[in-house]
C-alpha cells in the first residue's frame, strides 16, 4: 500500500511538473482594448472576438485574458454591480459561452478579469445585488457611508495599507468610484471564492487577471488561487519599481504572477532616447522585474489602460507606435524571458507588417522553446546596440536591437527574421522547414499626390536583409502606371528559396517611401492599408481609337487653389515633343464653361500622331498635373478621367450650399477640448469658410463634441478632410467625412488615434441638428460642460445658451435627493457658474442637470466629489 502511494505521488508530481512546463512556455493574447465594446449595431465584441478564433489560433497563442464579463455600472466593466449577470456592454451570456468554448476547442485557455478590491451598488451607493451583500461587506473607513442619509454599519476593518515595503509612495488603496471591499472578513472571501469557482467550473475560465491588487492584502490572492486552482493568474500592479512589483509576487507566496510594467518603461524609453544601454541593469541583467524574477513577469508593450484609446497616465506613457517601434518591441519580449503578452490593438490595427512579425516571431520563441525562466546573456547594451543570447529547452535564441553591426559568435545560427533594427537567429533546436514556392504575386501601389511619377518597388528578403535574387538595389524596379488612375503596378516572381513570410516591400519614388511593408499574395496599397481587391479607382482601360473627326475635346476641373488662367499642354511621348500645331509651354489656353469651375479645349490631332502616345498637362503656369494619357474626348477631376459630363459640368445654377455636422467621442485623457480642423484634400487646404489649424473649438454634449460646417460649392464631400484634436498634443489621423458622421477612438497609429466612423449615432449621443419639439430633447446649440472634475473645492460649470430663458441648474445625489442652485433668467451666450464644497456636501457621486425653459439643455453629468 505504502509503494502504491508513492507511486500515486510521483504521477501527481510528474503531471503537476508538465503543468508548469506549459504555463511558463505560453504566450498571452489581450484580446480587448478600451472602448470596444462600442460595436455597430448587431454586432458585439463576443461576437468580433469568437470570429477571430482562428486568426488568434494561428498565431501560436496560449491564453487570451477577457475584460470583466459581469454587469457593470461603467461599460468597460471595472465598476461591478451584479456578478452573477454575465450580460454585459460586451455581449450576451450566450454570445460569452460561445466564445469560451469556440477557443477550448482549440486548445487555448481562457483567463479571466477578477475585479474584487470595489463593488458598486444597484440602486444607491450601498446596497448590493445579485448576489445581495450585506454594508458590512464594506470597509470601515470607505467614503459610501457620505452617499446616504440612513445608518449604514461598515464593517471594523479599514483598507489595506500596504506600507513602503510594497507601494514605492505608500499610497493605500481607496477607490473612490466603488465601494472597497473588506477581504478581512471572511464571509467577503468566501462569496469571492463562490464566485470565482462559478466562473471556472460553470462559464469555463481557465485562470486569473487580478485587477487593482493594490487594494488589498496580496496575501488573499494566494487563498483565492488556491481555492480555485487556476491554470495561471497574474495580478496588475501599476507600479514603475520592480522592486516592489516583485514584494507583491512574494506576499502572494509565489502564487501569482505581475505584468511586468518596469520593462514596458523601461523599453519604450530607450526607444524615445535612442539610449539602448537602458535594457541591461548594473549587475549585466535585463533591467525590468525579468532581471529579477523572470518567471513570474507578464511582459508587454501596452494594455487596455495604457494604450492610446485610454492613456491612463498621459501620451508619454503609450508605447511608441509606428511599425518599426512595435516589431523592435515585440522583438524583445518575444525573445525574452517572460511570459510575453500580445495586445489586441498591435496585432489586428497596426497593419499586416507588424502582424506577420510577431507570427514569426512567436513561431520562433516556439521552436527553441523559450520559458519565463530561461537564462539569458547580455552581450551588448549601449546606445545604438541591444544583443543577447536566451537559452531555451530545444535550442538558443541569439537577438540584436538598433542600428549597430552585430552577429551571434561560432557556427550553426540561422537568421529566421529581421527587420529595421533588429534581427533574431537560433541555433538548434528544430530547423525551419525549406520555404514553399511562392507563387509570382502583383503589388499594386497608389501613388500619393505629393510623389513624383517616377515610382519605384525595391524588394528585399527580411531573413538576410538582402535583396530578392532576380531583383534591383536601390530604388529598386519601376513601376507601371495602370493608365488613367493614380495606380503603379509590378508583379513579383520570387525565387526558390525565398519564404513567403520575409519578403518585403517598399514603394518610393527615390526620395519618399513608404515602410517595410510585408505580402506575398496579389495586393492593393494606398495610405498605410493594404487589400485583397482592386479599388474603385484603380481599373485603367485600354486609350480607345482616334476619333473620327480628328478632334479630341478634353474638360478639366479647376482646383479651389489654382488662378483661372488654365492652360493645356499636349505632347507625343514618342517623341517627347509638342505635339504639332500646338502651343509649347505652357501650352494653349482653355475655355471657361460658364457659370462653373470646368475648363475646356478642342484639340485637331494632325495626322501621323497616335492617340496612344496624346499626353497631356492642364496648368495655370504656377501649378500642374501629372502627365496624362489621352486619346477620346474626356473630363478630368482630381485623378480620374471620365467619358461623360459630370453633374456640376453644365452651364447651371450653382447648386446651394450644404452642411454637415460631425460629432468626436472624447475620451477621459483628451479632457473636455476637442477641436475639428476641416481642409480640401484637393487642394490640401484649409477649407473654405473653416478656421486653420488646430481648427474650430467643438461643442460639447455629454461626453460628445460636434460642429457644423458648410460645404462649399464645388467641393466633393469625398475630398473634405478631418482631423480632430485637443490643440495639447493629442490627435487623430487625417479622416475623411463631407457629410454627417459620429467618430470614436478604437486604437491608434504612429501616435495618433484611429477610429471609425457611424452614419448614426453610435451610442449615448445627441445630434446636434434638428429642432426641439418635445421636452425630452436637447437644445441644437446648448452645451454644459464641467471643470475640473472630479471635484476638490471648487470647480466652474460652463454652459452655453442658443436663446433668453430661465437656466435652471440642480445637483442630486445617487439617492436622488435635489438641491438647485441656480434659477434664474439668462441671455443667449456663455455663462460660467461657479460651484463650490457647500453645493455638494458629502464626498461622493452627483448628477448635474441643466434645462431652459423647462426644456434640458445637455445630458446629465456625473460629478465625483472628493
Amino acid at each position: 500500500m505504502k509503494q502504491t502511494l508513492k507511486n500515486f505521488q510521483l504521477v501527481l508530481l510528474f503531471i503537476f511538473a508538465l503543468n508548469v512546463l506549459a504555463q511558463d512556455e505560453d504566450v498571452l493574447f489581450q484580446a480587448f482594448d478600451w472602448n470596444v465594446q462600442n460595436q455597430p449595431a448587431g454586432q458585439t465584441w463576443f461576437d468580433v472576438v469568437t470570429q477571430n478564433s482562428n486568426e488568434i489560433n494561428s498565431a501560436g497563442i496560449d491564453m487570451i485574458w477577457l475584460p470583466p464579463v459581469s454587469d457593470s455600472g461603467a461599460p468597460q466593466g471595472y465598476l461591478p454591480r451584479e456578478l452573477y449577470n454575465f450580460n454585459s456592454a460586451y455581449g450576451s451570456e450566450v454570445q460569452l459561452r460561445n466564445l469560451i468554448n469556440t477557443y477550448h476547442n482549440l486548445g487555448i485557455k481562457i483567463i479571466g478579469d477578477i475585479v474584487i478590491n470595489h463593488r458598486v451598488g444597484t440602486n444607491d451607493a450601498v446596497t448590493f445585488t445579485n448576489p445581495a451583500w450585506p454594508t458590512t461587506f464594506i470597509t470601515a473607513d470607505d467614503e459610501g457611508r457620505n452617499f446616504v442619509n440612513f445608518p449604514v454599519e461598515f464593517s471594523i476593518n479599514g483598507d489595506y495599507f500596504p506600507g513602503t515595503a510594497l507601494k514605492a509612495d505608500g499610497s493605500n488603496g481607496t477607490y473612490g468610484p466603488a465601494r472597497d471591499l473588506d477581504h478581512f472578513n471572511p464571509a467577503v472571501r468566501q462569496e469571492i471564492k463562490n464566485w470565482m469557482n462559478f466562473l471556472k467550473n460553470d462559464l469555463g475560465f481557465d485562470g486569473w487577471r487580478y485587477d487593482f491588487v493594490h487594494g488589498y492584502d496580496p496575501i488573499f490572492n494566494k487563498e483565492y488561487n488556491d481555492a480555485t486552482n487556476p491554470y495561471f493568474a497574474v495580478g496588475e500592479l501599476l507600479e514603475s519599481s520592480r522592486v516592489q512589483t516583485n514584494n507583491w509576487v512574494n506576499f502572494t507566496q509565489q502564487s501569482s504572477s505581475a505584468f511586468d510594467f518596469n520593462t514596458k518603461v523601461t523599453l519604450q524609453n530607450a526607444f524615445r532616447d535612442n539610449n539602448l544601454s537602458y535594457l541591461r541593469d548594473g549587475g549585466g541583467n535585463p533591467s525590468g522585474m525579468i532581471g529579477i524574477n523572470p518567471t513570474k513577469s507578464v511582459t508587454f508593450l501596452d494594455n487596455h489602460d495604457t494604450g492610446a484609446a485610454q492613456q491612463c497616465c498621459g501620451p508619454g506613457y503609450v508605447f511608441p507606435g509606428g511599425e518599426t517601434n512595435l516589431r523592435k518591441g515585440y522583438a524583445y519580449i518575444l525573445t525574452h524571458p517572460g511570459n510575453p503578452m500580445i495586445f489586441w490593438t498591435h496585432y489586428f490595427d497596426a497593419g499586416t507588417g507588424v502582424r506577420n512579425a510577431i507570427k514569426d516571431m512567436i513561431a520562433i520563441r516556439k521552436d527553441a522553446r523559450i520559458f519565463a525562466g530561461s537564462s539569458i546573456n547580455i552581450a551588448e547594451a549601449r546606445n545604438d546596440l541591444y544583443a543577447a543570447y536566451i537559452d531555451g529547452r530545444n535550442g538558443t535564441i541569439a537577438m540584436k536591437l538598433g542600428s549597430g553591426n552585430w552577429a551571434p559568435n561560432g557556427s550553426g545560427w540561422v537568421l529566421r527574421t529581421s527587420g529595421t533594427d533588429y534581427a533574431i537567429w537560433t541555433q538548434g533546436g528544430t530547423p525551419p522547414p525549406p520555404p514553399a514556392q511562392v507563387d509570382p504575386f502583383t503589388v499594386n501601389f497608389k501613388k500619393p499626390n505629393s510623389w513624383n511619377s517616377n515610382v519605384n518597388v525595391y524588394l528585399f528578403d527580411a531573413s538576410t536583409n538582402a535583396i530578392i535574387p532576380g531583383t534591383t538595389g536601390w530604388p529598386g524596379q519601376s513601376m507601371t502606371n495602370i493608365s488613367g488612375t493614380p495606380w503603379y503596378s509590378f508583379q513579383v516572381n520570387p525565387p526558390a528559396g525565398v519564404a513567403a513570410q520575409n519578403i518585403r516591400v517598399i514603394f518610393n519614388d527615390g526620395t519618399n517611401q513608404t515602410d517595410d511593408l510585408s505580402r506575398s499574395t496579389d495586393g492593393w496599397y494606398d495610405n498605410g492599408s493594404w487589400s485583397n481587391d482592386c479599388p474603385s479607382d484603380c481599373t485603367g482601360t485600354p486609350p480607345p481609337p482616334p476619333p473620327p473627326s480628328g478632334n479630341l475635346t478634353v474638360q478639366f476641373k479647376k482646383p479651389n487653389s489654382w488662378s483661372s488662367n488654365i492652360n493645356v499642354y499636349f505632347f507625343d511621348a514618342s517623341t517627347n515633343s509638342t505635339i504639332p500645331g500646338t502651343s509649347g509651354w505652357p501650352g494653349a489656353t482653355t475655355t471657361n464653361i460658364s457659370g462653373t469651375p470646368w475648363y475646356k479645349y478642342t484639340l485637331n490631332v494632325p495626322s501621323g500622331t497616335s492617340s496612344n502616345n496624346i499626353r497631356i498637362i492642364f496648368n495655370d503656369g504656377n501649378n500642374q498635373t501629372d502627365d496624362l494619357a489621352r486619346g477620346t474626348d474626356g473630363w478630368y477631376d482630381n485623378g480620374t478621367w471620365t467619358s461623360n459630363c459630370p453633374s456640376d459640368c453644365n452651364s447651371t445654377t450653382p447648386p446651394s450650399s450644404t452642411t454637415a455636422t460631425i460629432n468626436f467621442l472624447r475620451t477621459s485623457s483628451w479632457g473636455n477640448t476637442a477641436n475639428a480642423y476641416v481642409y480640401n484634400k484637393a487642394t490640401n487646404s484649409t477649407l473654405s469658410g473653416t478656421p486653420g489649424w488646430p481648427g474650430q473649438l467643438m461643442s460639447n454634449t455629454g461626453d460628445w463634441s460636434n460642429y457644423t460646417f458648410t460645404v462649399p460649392n464645388g467641393v466633393s464631400a469625398n475630398d473634405i478632410g478631418v482631423v480632430f484634436n485637443n490643440g495639447n498634443g493629442q490627435q487623430t489621423v487625417d479622416l475623411t467625412r463631407g457629410t454627417d458622421g459620429w467618430f470614436r477612438i478604437t486604437g491608434s497609429s504612429s501616435g495618433k488615434s484611429t477610429g471609425v466612423w457611424s452614419a448614426t449615432c453610435p451610442t449615448n449621443c445627441v445630434s446636434s441638428r434638428g429642432s426641439v419639439n418635445a421636452t425630452s430633447e436637447l437644445s441644437i446649440l446648448d452645451n454644459v460642460s464641467i471643470a475640473p472634475n472630479p471635484i476638490k473645492n471648487r470647480s466652474n460649470l460652463y454652459i452655453s445658451t442658443s436663446t433668453r430663458g430661465i437656466l435652471k441648474v440642480s445637483i442630486s445625489n445617487i439617492l436622488g435627493q435635489t438641491r438647485v442652485i441656480f434659477n434664474g433668467e439668462k441671455g443667449s451666450g456663455h455663462h460660467k457658474i461657479e460651484l463650490s464644497n457647500s453645493d455638494f456636501g458629502a464626498k461622493g457621486i452627483y448628477i448635474i442637470n441643466s434645462t431652459l425653459n423647462e426644456v434640458p439643455i445637455a445630458k446629465p453629468i456625473k460629478v465625483i466629489k472628493q
